[in-house]
């Protein structure tokens, strides 16, 4: 298990933080797993730490999406997720969120079905609440 959590808090951090964009780190508490997460512009990475897990996800602001500045607070995501629970799940995922900015911290929720095709073909929908520091 210290093996695992050590690759996957490898790959979420081995993104480059000297890059010059916009970047965030925090905390996230879901279903099926909660950990932590480091985001860059518009790709995230999620290492979980309760359910060993990893996520990968690209975000898409829904206000740009669909030329409306009011919606500037939402986004929508579509990724890819491997938790390691006793089913050993591989899944595709998708959903909508949004984010409220305070300063350098950013508080999140979002939900989402996610598409489980290792084992089993299962559908589950999954949520997750977060924070993350922006720097």
């Amino acid at each position: 298990m210290m093996k695992k959590t050590l690759l996957g808090l490898a790959l979420t951090l081995g993104v480059s933080l000297t890059a010059q964009a916009s970047q965030s780190i925090g905390v996230f508490f879901g279903s099926p797993m909660s950990g932590i997460q480091y985001k860059q512009n518009d790709l995230r990475f999620s290492l979980g730490i309760d359910e060993f897990g990893v996520a990968v996800d690209k975000t898409f602001n829904l206000g740009k999406l669909v030329s409306k500045p009011e919606l500037d607070s939402m986004y929508t995501f579509v990724g890819a997720q491997y938790v390691d629970d006793k089913d050993d799940k591989l899944g595709v995922r998708s959903g909508v969120g949004f984010q409220v900015p305070l300063d350098r911290v950013e508080l999140y929720g979002e939900v989402g079905p996610t598409l489980y095709v290792v084992e089993d073909v299962d559908l589950e929908l999954e949520g997750a609440i977060g924070v993350r520091y922006r720097f």
